[in-house]
């Protein structure tokens, strides 16, 4: 604000020095005083009190320009006055109401920004409460479709055909309300732009005849024919293969809706400009011309009357234009008229990928299968043609897992007959099952019972209480409970040494990639989504207990293995000793020969030259004891001495002694040099 309060003032005492040099308050300049003080309020943000001190220094200094110049008439100067006094006088009047206008503006900005604040947290709040509805939705109705599902696929006996079509009723309905949710959660995610699409390399053709194919049975019981075009040879594109399959089965679904038997359905697809149209064509009731630009409505529905004969809640529709628009690409429908059947098409680009991830959760294998296996379930349930006695576990989808678990069964009965005959220990797998709900940890405890000896806990800290006791083969796990959710179970578990090997399964209402990524990345070695069906839930759990159990035996066999190493290595070095000992002893052997033989004959030219040095001795102490004073006793002492020396061979005994010496000696060297070389 002093910057620009300088900038004006600087401006200003310039406008005055030229008004002074071109002849003071009279010269023709001293407009531009004015045009000063008019524009200063509207483009400067001042308030009345800085332009008032502003405009006033300035008139003032324009006022005192006859002090310094040329006298002017009284009556000129305060004319030339009155109009810079009168434009100082709105520049103060304009700054106070335009400051006045500034914060009222501010105000209202302030105002709406806390509008808009509090508006994010009310989005935020309801975006929790339907994430936290689907949750507790899904959770009952897991609890009523599971059971459902087990009951007419006869896990619990044979069922009454009356009770069948009653149970088959609320299956019908069951589904339908799981679909109803679903479509609720993506537009809650859609409105509070949390729904994201993942674009990746896929082949349109492909998974256009997949989701037909499933669409066939359906299709058939209505007497519907189902046909495909124009699927050879398609382009590349890079689309959400999840959101595509939404897409197609809404549009299938409301084609299969409004047709009646004997109808055709065509879904193809044919070039466009940077991208392929796919179409679903069929030759139903059609719609009315004006209609078709409300089909796409959210909650529109073209037959609101009370007698209207389809029903439905207008999501389905809705929510595929939006899926579309996400793809960038645009929806729209065509009909000739009522009886005329419709089209419904979309425009997809080509699109780009998006930048490599984490890659998609749980997508191994048939996840994308099973997805629109749930998808176009809930189609057949809402168009009621599911058949008497057809359950979801008789689907393509569970085809395999029927399988698996008849093959289990017999061998388990074999098994069992076996156990019967012999020990009765019960050796079946252990499962650990912790949910804070006690309906659904009975229910899941009842369908794993059947091949697993079950333990359950209440919540996460309960479950890791029981741990400390025993190792299961598996933990299933809910993931939202008190105390300890089934995330920080899973990581407790995954980072405790004598725990981590142990599977964990965590099944949830929730079906956001978010929570299956943060669920695998704490180390989580599967995710089942509720409502789940007992045989798929059965399956899994089979299949990691069956590989614990395995890398449990593996385990044994690799320790078992280490001990066997260890004795062998163990017996190497007792081996390798007893070598060494015997060598050992063959190396004294040797040595005791080597010095046996110089000693030897050492120790006899010892013995012998003891003998003649002995000899010599008695020669040379009988020398010594000669008397030397007396002649004649010395010549006869000497002839005594001489007599000796010849008897023992004085000569011959010096020559021993030399002999024995030089073999005594040889015999010492040859044991020195044996000695050091053995250093």
């Amino acid at each position: 604000e002093r910057s620009m309060q300088g900038a004006v003032l600087a401006t200003g005492f310039g406008l005055v020095a030229v008004i002074g040099i071109a002849g003071g308050v009279t010269s023709s300049y001293y407009p531009g005083i004015m045009l000063l003080f008019l524009g200063m309020p509207v483009l400067l943000p001042l308030t009345a009190r800085q332009s008032s001190w502003v405009v006033g220094v300035l008139f003032a200094s324009f006022a005192a320009l006859p002090l310094f110049g040329a006298e002017v008439a009284a009556r000129e100067y305060m004319i030339h006055l009155f109009f810079p006094g009168a434009a100082a006088l709105e520049c103060i009047a304009s700054s106070a109401l335009l400051d006045r206008l500034r914060f009222q503006d501010h105000e209202r900005r302030a105002e709406i920004t806390r509008a808009r604040d509090q508006l994010a947290v009310l989005d935020q709040a309801k975006t929790r409460f339907a994430a936290n509805v689907h949750h507790e939705l899904r959770t009952p109705l897991t609890l009523m479709l599971a059971p459902l599902e087990g009951i007419r696929a006869g896990d619990y006996g044979p069922v009454d055909p009356t009770l069948e079509r009653t149970m088959r009723t609320m299956h019908v309905n069951g589904q339908r309300l799981l679909k109803l949710i679903n479509n609720l959660l993506d537009l809650a995610k859609l409105e509070s732009e949390q729904f994201e699409i993942r674009r990746a390399p896929l082949h349109l053709g492909v998974l256009i005849e997949n989701v037909v194919e499933g669409a066939v049975p359906m299709a058939e019981r209505k007497e519907i024919a189902l046909r495909t075009e124009g699927l050879e040879a398609l382009p590349g594109v890079c689309a959400d293969g999840d959101a595509l399959e939404k897409i197609l089965v809404n549009l299938l679904g409301n084609a299969l809706k409004f047709t009646d038997a004997g109808g055709v359905i065509t879904v193809g697809t044919r070039p466009a400009d940077g991208g392929i149209d796919v179409y679903v064509r069929d030759t139903g009731i059609g719609l009315v011309p004006a209609e078709l630009g409300r089909v796409f409505d959210r909650f529109a529905q073209v037959d609101s009357s009370a007698t209207r004969q389809h029903e439905g809640t207008g999501i389905g529709l809705s929510l595929t234009q939006e899926l579309v628009g996400l793809h960038g690409g645009r929806i729209w429908a065509e009909s000739q008229g009522l009886g005329h059947g419709a089209t419904m098409s979309f425009f997809l680009p080509f699109g780009e990928s998006d930048a490599e991830e984490e890659g998609p959760v749980l997508t191994t294998g048939d996840g994308a299968a099973l997805q629109m296996g749930g998808a176009i379930a809930a189609v057949e349930s809402e168009l009621g043609l599911e058949e008497p006695g057809h359950s979801r576990a008789a689907d393509g989808r569970y085809v395999e897992l029927d399988r698996s678990a008849q093959r289990w069964e017999e061998r388990q009965g074999e098994a069992d007959a076996g156990a019967a005959s012999g020990s009765h220990t019960d050796l079946r797998p252990q499962i650990l099952v912790t949910d804070d709900n006690p309906d659904m940890r009975d229910l899941i405890s009842f369908i794993l019972g059947r091949e697993f000896r079950v333990r359950t806990a209440r919540d996460g800290r309960e479950a890791l209480d029981l741990l400390q006791d025993f190792e299961p083969d598996l933990i299933v796990s809910d993931i939202m409970m008190p105390e300890m959710s089934g995330t920080e179970l899973c990581e407790a578990v995954k980072g405790d040494e004598r725990l981590r090997d142990i599977p964990v399964m965590l099944v949830s209402s929730k079906a956001e990639s978010e929570m299956k990524i943060e669920g695998l990345e704490l180390g989580a070695d599967d995710y089942v989504t509720k409502p789940f069906h007992p045989r798929e839930l059965l399956v899994r759990a089979r299949s990691h207990a069956s590989l614990r159990r395995a890398r449990r035996e593996l385990g044994e066999r690799n320790a078992e293995l280490e001990r066997t190493l260890h004795e062998l290595q163990m017996a190497e070095a007792q081996l390798v000793k007893s070598e060494r000992l015997a060598a050992v002893g063959e190396l004294a052997a040797g040595i005791a020969h080597e010095v046996n033989n110089p000693v030897n004959y050492s120790l006899n030219a010892v013995r012998a030259m003891a003998g003649a040095v002995g000899e010599l001795r008695e020669i040379a102490l009988d020398a010594a004891s000669l008397d030397w004073g007396n002649a004649a006793e010395l010549r006869e002492q000497g002839d005594a001495l001489r007599q000796k020396i010849e008897i023992a061979g004085a000569q011959e005994l010096a020559t021993t002694i030399g002999e024995l010496s030089a073999i005594a000696s040889d015999g010492l060297d040859r044991t020195h040099r044996l000695v050091r070389e053995l250093r």
